[in-house]
């Protein structure tokens, strides 16, 4: 059967080949052959799993509690190197998480196949009523058993299951809920109802990796929006806010902040990892959520054949009525996208990335996108935030930016704006704890952002400096004209004075 269809494969390959040559390839050329080598890579597979199955009788007889020690080690070593004293140097926690992913890699595939092929023998298993009672082969035979668990553990899946309850999202979202959201149940579409605060942008990425726009090709995804009143991207479309739905009812502003958080998932935009997608949704790595795009009818749940495309990342384009979001940082890290597209006069940008080799990454990204989206210049300046190689000391925590915005097309004129940019770093004039902490942790304030286990010491340490950082805005050095300006403007005009570069 598999020579068959490799021989019709190779046939429909030279079809397709004289096809395009005289300039008539069609669609159906395309699906023919994909159809074929699907068929001939499948029964391939099947006659292989058969081939290793039959010298691979000893599988049951392997040590599985030695297997089942290994795996747990790989899961809670993440846990361990932030406790064990061998791991307090910040390049043996990273050498000790990338040995436990390379050792998952490995173990998730082989119990995947031990496990098929302890399924693959329970099928040749007879009915033996002599069998104990608590047997199921004392009822039934092996085949009917396995035959009637896939039946139910399909039928639950394709009708019941909803894949944003069964990974961890659920809880991340509780936890940031409880601390830093009073009520955990907020409505986004009520938010701020005496309108006394700022109208708050939330930034999410939602991952298109099937698309076939050109924009999104390298970056597999767009930018997506949460707000009071319209949530949506250009990608997907705009809606009302109210009418995007999670698990039932109204998306709340919890959700939509451990959505725009959710870092590690199997697709994240530019940062996806193809070749990981797969491991990390056997693993339930997955902060990513599922919604229903409301411009498109949709019933039920995100159920099991979600979970397919977030493993594979077919499938998954902006035509498809459920959508999968992510980490905004997947796409760009300051969140200042959407500033930017609302032609903002005055911005303050914030970098707090792990940044160790001062790359500027995140913030050049930005650049890059403001300019090739939105034909926006950004002019950053870094010379005077770069640590200096020797001391590890910046002369300054923050620049000031202009921004260049052209003239669009809908009649709005030129114009230029200001960005005030803020970088995690030291300038050697910091308190004494920060000091302190610096030669205890020598790679502070650029820990991986991998270690999630922070003790006082450490959150406190990055609270200060970013206390520091933000008050150094304010310095008698910069506010000249007046130490407490009444507003946005008087305070950027201030710094404008002091810090800004002349235009060239």
């Amino acid at each position: 059967m598999t020579v068959a269809l490799s021989v019709l494969a190779l046939g429909a390959i030279i079809l397709y080949g004289v096809s395009l040559r005289a300039g008539v390839g069609t669609r159906f050329t395309v699906i023919l052959l994909a159809s074929i080598s699907f068929g001939a890579a499948t029964c391939a597979a099947a006659e292989a799993i058969e081939f290793i199955y039959e010298r691979s009788r000893g599988v049951a007889e392997l040590p599985w509690a030695l297997l089942g020690i290994v795996a747990a080690g790989v899961v809670v070593s993440p846990v361990a190197v932030r406790f064990v004293p061998i791991f307090g140097d910040e390049a043996a926690r990273r050498l000790s998480l990338k040995v436990s992913l390379v050792i998952a890699g490995i173990i998730v595939p082989i119990s995947a196949i031990m496990c098929f092929y302890l399924l693959r023998g329970l099928n040749y298993l007879p009915w033996t009523p002599s069998a104990p009672w608590w047997s199921p082969l004392h009822y039934l035979s092996g085949a009917t058993l396995l035959l009637f668990t896939a039946a139910i553990s399909g039928a639950y899946s394709l009708l019941f299951l909803n894949v944003n309850l069964t990974g961890p999202h659920k809880l991340y979202r509780d936890r940031l809920a409880r601390t830093f959201v009073s009520k955990g149940d907020i409505k986004l579409s009520l938010l701020n109802p005496s309108q006394n605060a700022p109208y708050q942008l939330i930034n999410a990425t939602v991952n298109l990796p099937s698309s076939k726009s050109p924009v999104l090709r390298d970056r597999k995804g767009d930018f997506f929006l949460f707000s009071k009143h319209w949530s949506g991207s250009m990608s997907t479309g705009y809606s009302s806010t109210s009418k995007w739905r999670t698990n039932g009812s109204q998306i709340d502003l919890a959700t939509a902040m451990a959505i725009s958080g959710a870092a590690a998932s199997p697709q994240m935009g530019m940062s996806s990892i193809p070749s990981l997608s797969a491991l990390m949704t056997l693993l339930n790595i997955r902060l990513g959520f599922w919604i229903a795009n409301p411009t498109k009818s949709s019933l039920g749940t995100p159920g099991f054949l979600c979970l397919l495309r977030e493993m594979t990342g077919m499938v998954m384009s902006e035509e498809n009525k459920w959508l999968n979001l992510s980490d905004g940082g997947h796409i760009e890290n300051m969140g200042i996208f959407e500033l930017l597209r609302r032609r903002c006069k005055f911005i303050v940008c914030v970098d707090g990335e792990a940044d160790p080799e001062s790359t500027f990454q995140g913030h050049l990204t930005l650049v890059r996108h403001a300019q090739i989206d939105l034909g926006i210049r950004i002019e950053p300046r870094f010379d005077e935030i770069r640590p200096d190689p020797n001391s590890r000391f910046s002369r300054t925590h923050s620049q000031l930016f202009r921004i260049v915005y052209p003239k669009t097309g809908d009649g709005r004129p030129a114009g230029v704006g200001l960005m005030l940019y803020l970088k995690l770093s030291l300038t050697g004039d910091e308190g004494e704890l920060l000091k302190r902490y610096r030669s205890m942790n020598p790679d502070f304030p650029h820990q991986s952002t991998l270690d999630q286990f922070y003790d006082e010491e450490q959150f406190e340490a990055y609270r200060q400096l970013g206390v520091h950082v933000a008050e150094g805005t304010f310095a008698p050095a910069l506010m000249t004209r007046t130490s407490e300006p009444n507003d946005v403007r008087s305070w950027f005009e201030q710094l404008a004075a002091n810090m800004l570069e002349p235009a060239k």
